[in-house]
């Protein structure tokens, strides 16, 4: 028989709680909020030279890109988004609606 296992689940976080965690830190300080899926396009080149650097300095994508981010925004002056582009909706596709 398989084990009993036991699950415990996180709720997820509020927009209002996540927009008030980002309105309080500092311009330059990362948020360690919930992480956020992101897909973009990206050179060939650039892809393989951080798959290439990752392998031999035991990294992931995520840890280069994150890293490289970090470095890019450390030296910038970040000015918040006006509140009416960042309460807007969300654009995408539309859920599935249920069958019943």
């Amino acid at each position: 028989m398989a084990k009993e296992r036991k699950f415990e689940f996180a709720p997820l976080p509020l927009v209002a709680d996540i927009q008030e965690e980002l309105e309080n830190n500092k311009p330059n300080e990362v948020a360690d909020g919930a992480p956020t899926k992101v897909t973009f396009d990206c050179d060939y080149i650039l892809m393989e030279n951080m798959k290439d650097y990752g392998y031999w300095e035991g990294l992931t994508q995520k840890d280069i890109i994150l890293e490289s981010l970090k470095l890019y925004f450390q030296d910038k002056e970040i000015r918040p988004r006006p509140d009416k582009i960042r309460n807007r909706t969300k654009v995408g596709r539309k859920p599935k609606s249920v069958s019943e």
